[in-house]
């Protein structure tokens, strides 16, 4: 027997302020009785031949944090929500309290010369924004505070693991503005990696339903998985885009062969029963998006311990 994931009413909550990064509009909000402040992020509603689609962004971000867990990834605390008659989820503060953080992007205006940000227009190859300059950002940093990995494990080596968590989870948005070090206020202890966050537009969250359908069996899945990039990373547009597996292969690269087998192991441990029992637990979830949702999820699962 299982629960239902519950759905929290934060209609009541109040407003702390509106968050300025990202396109999508979010606020973060005081959890009443608690020191906790949570991000709230409504679904995309939109009208396509003259009716409304919900992107359930919900389901996405929920389904990506309960995966991350099961494979001892640093990620944010997500729960299913509603305000005011619109459905989302909210997201737990990654900061401590008294914390500072830091987006990716001032980290790397700081490491290099006219670095130009993911979100300017025309920085379509997006120059600098390379792993190789991601982990040179991150060399003074430790790991996510309490973050389920040996101690030894440094900011790039959980980096790693969060861009292969992406070829599993089909995350294509892991921008400067999509992953951030935390600074304490004193500075006498170190930074941090964050914790990731905003999976928003995993697990084919941009598909209508018909499509998800449409792509189920023979070898949609398949064919639909190998057209993930990792397009927000730098790339010569000659070549084209890496596959977001090829991104995975990369990073682990990058790191000693304890970090790769520690982070292939987590992915390998991973079911497609583990997945069932997630997505049977989501509010409102078909059985088309689950079953999508399952097949994406172990089809990338076999393309990153083949191909990494």
């Amino acid at each position: 027997m299982f629960e239902f994931f519950p759905i929290h009413d934060v209609t009541d909550w109040k407003l702390i302020r509106v968050e300025t990064i990202g396109a999508d509009e979010k606020y973060w909000l005081a959890q009443p009785g608690s020191e906790n402040c949570w991000l709230f992020k409504a679904n995309n509603v939109h009208k396509v031949d003259g009716r409304t689609w919900s992107q359930r962004e919900d389901f996405s971000e929920k389904v990506s944090g309960e995966l991350a867990l099961k494979m001892e990834i640093p990620c944010a605390r997500i729960e299913l929500a509603e305000r005011g008659g619109e459905n989302g989820c909210v997201s737990l503060n990654l900061c401590p309290l008294g914390w500072e953080l830091q987006p990716g992007v001032v980290l790397m205006d700081g490491l290099l010369v006219d670095y130009v940000p993911g979100y300017e227009r025309g920085n379509r190859t997006r120059a600098g924004h390379s792993l190789e300059n991601i982990r040179r950002a991150l060399a003074d940093y430790g790991p996510p505070p309490n973050a389920a990995v040996p101690d030894w494990f440094d900011a790039f080596d959980v980096f790693a693991g969060y861009v292969t968590f992406d070829a599993i989870i089909a995350n294509r948005d892991r921008h400067d503005e999509n992953w951030a070090v935390i600074r304490p206020p004193s500075g006498e202890l170190p930074g941090a990696l964050a914790g990731s966050f905003d999976h928003a537009r995993a697990l084919g969250s941009t598909l209508v339903e018909e499509r998800m359908a449409g792509l189920l069996g023979a070898d949609g899945i398949a064919a639909w998985v190998e057209r993930g990039t990792a397009w927000r990373f730098e790339h010569d547009p000659a070549r084209g885009c890496p596959t977001l597996v090829e991104a995975a292969r990369l990073a682990l690269s990058m790191v000693n062969s304890e970090v790769r087998d520690h982070w292939l192991d987590r992915v390998r441990q991973i079911t497609s029963a583990d997945v069932g029992e997630i997505t049977r637990r989501v509010p409102g979830m078909s059985e088309v998006v689950s079953t999508f949702i399952e097949q994406v999820v172990m089809a990338n699962r076999r393309r990153v311990l083949d191909g990494c």
